[in-house]
């Protein structure tokens, strides 16, 4: 008598299975992976630039520039003293300081601060602030300027607001001198200038020191 193939009916359902499972979820799966790989594959770039022109003393210029192409880091240094010596180095950089750089820039307000109608305060420094970033085919860029940036955080100014109702009295200059006011202090500006400041393991902050000692003596 022959014995009923349990073990063969085991293998093909297992097998109907497979094939069912496969026709059902591998459309979906496939477009996941797709969609990942599209996403792990695209470009990235980040570049953010610091520039600071001196009015007076001996440097007349220096630039800090941070870039993350795809993953790769390399900070580079710029300055120029009063009689036209430059200093330039650039140093590549591994792990995940300029990505860290960047969220705190945009978390501390970079793509949001504009360049003041006027420049008040200590306008001996000029800073310039540049940000692009790149993601896949999606770019976009942001420059602005400002000078004393510990007094844009602190001081700056207030701004006054009247409402004035035909139907009542004009204010007497006793009242004007009553009115309530908001500050127009944004200390986002001195947050970005601490925040170029303290970029860079130890021995970025060394090369820097460095290079300001000895071009400060040429």
């Amino acid at each position: 008598m022959r014995r009923f193939p349990t073990t063969l009916v085991i293998l093909v359902v297992a097998l109907v299975g497979v094939i069912a499972g496969w026709r059902m979820f591998w459309p979906g799966e496939s477009q996941r992976f797709a969609q990942v790989d599209a996403v792990r594959n695209q470009r990235s770039e980040i570049h953010l630039v610091e520039t600071v022109q001196h009015a007076k003393g001996p440097i007349a210029r220096e630039e800090l520039r941070l870039d993350n192409v795809n993953g790769k880091s390399v900070a580079s240094y710029n300055l120029e003293n009063r009689k036209g010596y430059v200093a330039h180095f650039e140093e590549p950089l591994q792990g995940y300081d300029v990505t860290f750089a960047f969220d705190l820039l945009v978390r501390d307000g970079i793509w949001e601060l504009r360049t003041p109608d006027h420049f008040h305060g200590n306008t001996n420094e000029i800073y310039t602030i540049s940000i692009a970033q790149t993601a896949g085919t999606r770019s976009g860029s942001h420059r602005f300027a400002f000078a004393d940036p510990h007094y844009l955080a602190t001081t700056a100014g207030r701004q006054y607001e009247i409402h004035l109702d035909k139907n009542k009295p004009v204010p007497s200059e006793s009242d004007l001198l009553q009115l309530s006011s908001t500050s127009t202090a944004d200390p986002r500006y001195q947050k970005i200038v601490d925040d170029f400041a303290s970029f860079g393991p130890p021995r970025f902050k060394r090369t820097v020191a460095k290079a300001r000692s000895e071009l400060l003596h040429t």
